[in-house]
């Protein structure tokens, strides 16, 4: 009988341990060779990310905040800025609309590029949160965390790099 009951427990506790995604987070930093405020300016150019992240090719502004990007493996991604800290040089973004899985594997993403003082070069920091495209609890292959992270992760150094190398 103790062990009907706890077998019955088990099934009944079973559905509870299974879950959705957990956010996934990428936090990379670089440094580049060049002043803060210049680097800034980069950074804060409304579509200026056409300018310098190698695997964006093109931006289109459509208004104060909101910028839609084309990468060149044809997937489209829109930005939204949700603070654009002049003083601080940090923009906190989020991607809206849907995302497409060939742009970037992931449900929803928030992010944040800071550009800071390093003697007289700038630290350039990116961070992402963000959750697998597939939300549910046995995602797809391509769809699951590994992917999404694999991708946010190649994205956000590859566009480090790009910035470290644009003049």
């Amino acid at each position: 009988m103790k062990l009907l009951i706890a077998l019955l427990s088990l099934a009944i506790a079973a559905p509870a341990l299974a879950h959705g995604p957990t956010p996934r987070k990428t936090d990379e930093t670089v440094t580049v060779k060049a002043a803060p405020d210049a680097v800034w300016a980069k950074v804060a150019e409304p579509c200026g990310i056409a300018k310098w992240h190698p695997e964006v090719k093109a931006c289109e502004v459509v208004d104060d905040k909101t910028s839609n990007i084309t990468l060149k493996n044809g997937g489209k991604l829109q930005q939204q800025i949700d603070e654009l800290d002049v003083a601080g040089k940090t923009i906190n973004y989020r991607l809206g609309g849907e995302i497409a899985l060939e742009a970037l594997p992931v449900s929803s993403l928030t992010g944040r590029i800071k550009v800071e003082a390093d003697g007289s070069n700038s630290k350039v920091s990116w961070m992402a949160r963000f959750y697998r495209f597939d939300t549910g609890n046995e995602p797809p292959e391509g769809q699951d965390d590994e992917t999404a992270q694999n991708a946010v992760d190649g994205f956000i150094k590859a566009g480090l790099a790009g910035l470290e190398s644009s003049k």
